[in-house]
């Protein structure tokens, strides 16, 4: 299993991102894009990404799950 952003619950704010400043490995990088309705998205860089859930506990939004 590893950890799926639900897009359409993050705010996508990396300034105040706890998975973001608090990921161990950080896995999480802000994107800027146009298209997206806030102007950018949180990802998750997999390569790097231990699946060790925290992020999930983490996440102030509930914005975060295994999958």
């Amino acid at each position: 299993m590893k950890p799926y952003i639900i897009k359409e619950k993050c705010a996508a704010q990396p300034d105040i991102c706890p998975p973001m400043k608090s990921c161990p490995n950080n896995d999480f990088s802000y994107i800027e894009d146009d298209d997206e309705p806030i102007g950018g998205r949180i990802e998750i860089n997999y390569e790097k990404c231990e699946r060790c859930g925290k992020c999930v506990d983490l996440c102030c939004g509930n914005c975060i799950d295994m999958r």
